[in-house]
Order: structure tokens, then sequence, then C-alpha cells
């Protein structure tokens, strides 16, 4: 095999090796299916106001205090919420604070005995327009002692026991759409503050709840039905590699042990049959000897000198030798056991 037709077969295989490792790595890829479209990122601060009494000297307490029901004015409340998205968006989103009275047991897991909502604000609504950040701050004062009355009236005139709670939450919800892919985002959001009712100190401090929440959202693999076609390919590539891997093998000196000794002699003689003459006996003792280490070395001196290829075959050693002169050049193949070795005596 000449030179020429080994280095493309190189360049075959080192192309099927590139191939195959991208075919991998996209056909047997695994698709996460989930994507994450926007994260919020909120905040809820608040003050308790006091009546005017002689024990505290501030008109209000910070949050995260115990405080003493008969002495709440009203509650300050302030929601900070924020969605970061993941790619630039545009829609409108409506946000409003609503208080909800829920009138419980402890321990009850067959539902609440009474809840009863109010809106503390107006819905109101923001647009965004090809941006990455959507922000709502709203504010609220929450008259305490409107609703833990209520709660005690609803209490007295039925005759319960009754854990309950007044939520305050600001609730936003909206669509916006994204700029590059065109989905639709939904916005659906609740920062809830909790104070205890119908208690006369609240024990502990006001909860706060803020998941920090994140629309995650099932999307099918696009490139499902590609990836089986390209892993289908991926395993025919294999099975080209191995070819033109054996093929270059068997074009390389010293790798070509696995071929039989006298087909590859054979395959020398048939190849070369024009220029090749089989001599009885190889003397070559009175020479200078320079030993080739492939067949198209010996091809090349032939072309230079248009001297014959002698051939001498014994069944364990093969000879082709061109004599120019004084020279003579050899190219030897020689059976070692089981093994056979190309190359130099």
């Amino acid at each position: 095999m000449s030179k020429v037709k080994k280095k493309q077969i190189f360049i075959r295989l080192m192309i099927l090796i590139v191939i195959g490792i991208l075919s991998f790595c996209f056909g047997f890829k695994k698709c996460n299916c989930e994507r994450y479209y926007y994260v919020e990122d909120n905040a809820v601060d608040y003050k308790v106001y006091l009546k005017k009494n002689s024990y505290f000297e501030k008109p209000y307490l910070e949050k995260n205090k115990t405080y003493i029901t008969s002495l709440i004015d009203y509650i300050d409340a302030e929601f900070k919420y924020k969605s970061l998205f993941e790619e630039e968006v545009t829609g409108d989103v409506e946000y409003q604070i609503i208080a909800e009275i829920i009138a419980d047991k402890d321990g009850n897991d067959v539902g609440n005995y009474w809840t009863k909502q109010y809106e503390l604000t107006k819905k109101k609504k923001v647009s965004i327009k090809e941006e990455r950040e959507l922000t709502i701050n709203a504010q609220s004062k929450i008259n305490y002692n409107k609703y833990n009355d209520i709660l005690t009236g609803f209490i007295k005139e039925y005759g319960l026991q009754a854990d309950s709670t007044l939520k305050i939450a600001l609730v936003v919800k909206g669509k916006v759409q994204e700029e590059s892919s065109g989905d639709d985002v939904d916005i659906s959001s609740e920062l809830i503050l909790t104070v205890p009712l119908s208690k006369k100190a609240i024990e502990g401090k006001i909860n706060i709840e803020n998941n920090a929440l994140k629309e995650v959202v099932e999307t099918e693999d696009r490139f499902a039905s590609l990836r089986n076609v390209v892993k289908g390919l991926f395993f025919v590539e294999v099975v080209i590699f191995i070819y033109y891997l054996f093929k270059y093998l068997q074009s390389t000196n010293g790798k070509n042990h696995f071929l039989n000794y006298r087909e590859k002699i054979k395959k020398i003689t048939n190849e070369f049959e024009s220029i090749i003459v089989r001599v009885e006996s190889a003397n070559i003792d009175n020479y200078v000897r320079f030993d080739v280490t492939s067949v198209d070395d010996l091809l090349n001196i032939y072309n230079n000198v248009r001297e014959p290829i002698n051939y001498y075959y014994t069944k364990d050693k093969a000879m082709f030798f061109i004599i120019n002169n004084t020279t003579c050049y050899v190219y030897t193949v020689i059976k070692e056991g089981n093994v056979w070795k190309f190359g130099n005596l």
C-alpha cells in the first residue's frame, strides 16, 4: 500500500474519531427536561405600633419580638417582591394586599372552622418590557384589633376553642413572555405575614412565609428523535472505524503479524509481479548492504535505479532485494514461531 493511501486512511481514522466523540456526546446526552424561568428574591418588613401606654417609650416595636395584643394599635407591613428572569421578558403583572382570618383548631387536619378574606388594597398593575427584573414594593397598615374583635366574636358565639391566625399576603399574578423564545411565563406568588389572633400575648415572632419560589417548567427534549438517529450513526461509525483501523494496521510495518506469513509474501509478489524475479539463492555477501523497512522503500529504489527486485523464499524467511553495482538494498520478512515479523534480519 502506498504512503499516500496510508495517509488517506489515517486521516479518515482521525475524522471518524472526532465524529464519533461528537456523536456520542450528543446522542447519549441525558437531557435535563426542567427549566427555571425565574427566581424570586422577596422580603417582608414590619413594625408593630402600640397604643398609648406607660411602659414602652417608643411608639412601635421592631419585628421578631413578643407582643402584647391588648397594646397593639396597628401593624405597618412593607412587602418587597422581586423576580429575576432567565431571559428578557415583556408583560403585565397585577398585585394586591389581602388579609385573611383563619379560625382553626390545633391538630385539626379536616379543615378550618371558618375563613374570610378582606382586601386591604385595590389591585394594581405593573408593566415590564424587555427586562430581566420585576420589582414591586407595597405597604399596608393592618388594623389588628378590628380582625381580632371579629374572630373573638365568632369564637364566643359558637363557644369554640380555636388557635387562629391573620394572614396578610401580597398576592402577585400575571403573565409575561420571553423575548427570545416567545414562551409564556406565568407569575403566581404570595408573600405572607402570619399574625396569631385571639391571644393575650403573641408568643414568639410574627412569621414570614417567603419561599423564594422558582417556576420550574417540564419541557420535552426537542432533539430526542435526532439523538436516536445520531446514536444509530455512532454504532455505524464504530464499525467503519474498525474497518479502516484494520486496513491501516495492515499497511503499517511491524503491525501485520496477525497476517499469515505466506499470505503476506503472496500479496507482495502479486502486487509487484511485473518487476519481481524469483531467484534460487540470496548470496549478497559481496555487496554493500542496506536494509529497508518497507516494500514502498524498495519500490522507490526500483524507480530510481530500474533494476529488478529479486525474490528469495524459504519457509522461515523471504528476501526482496535490488542489486545496483556494488550496493544491495534488502527488504526481509521473517517467520518466528507463530509470529511473523517484517523488517530487517
